[in-house]
């Protein structure tokens, strides 16, 4: 655990943080959807830094440019990412919280409707989970 050496790693993993904290003080105003939305963000930016310092120094350049587009906010495509740098397999419990946050979208910006608090409560103790493990392999 500890905070990543590569800049562009460092800076995605502290915004993980800054987002999932934003996220439990969104939820606990009762602001559900917003909480899952910048929880989410916490998880994308995550598992960014997880492939920034998985990346070999000479690629992150490539790497970083490839997160431009609606495809860097597609947990699969960065997990996937992330291994193909040759980056550890999700462990199963780790897998279990990845299968139900996978859903997120960026399209929550535009949901009106309210998540109910069960369902927020279970993605962000999900994120935890998913940000804690990502947290131990920097």
């Amino acid at each position: 655990m500890g905070v990543p050496k590569p800049t562009d790693a460092r800076l995605y993993y502290r915004c993980a943080f800054q987002r999932h904290e934003d996220a439990e003080v969104l939820f606990n105003a009762g602001r559900t959807t917003g909480a899952v939305y910048l929880a989410g963000y916490g998880i994308e930016c995550i598992l960014k830094a997880l492939v920034l310092m998985t990346a070999p120094a000479r690629t992150r350049a490539g790497v970083l440019n490839d997160f431009r587009g609606n495809r860097a906010h597609e947990y699969e495509w960065l997990r996937s990412l992330y291994l193909t740098m040759g980056g550890a397999r999700f462990p199963r419990e780790i897998n279990q919280h990845f299968t139900l946050v996978n859903d997120w979208s960026t399209d929550l910006r535009y949901t009106p409707r309210q998540v109910r608090a069960p369902e927020a409560e279970v993605f962000l103790t999900a994120a935890v989970a998913i940000i804690r493990w990502a947290d131990g392999r920097m």
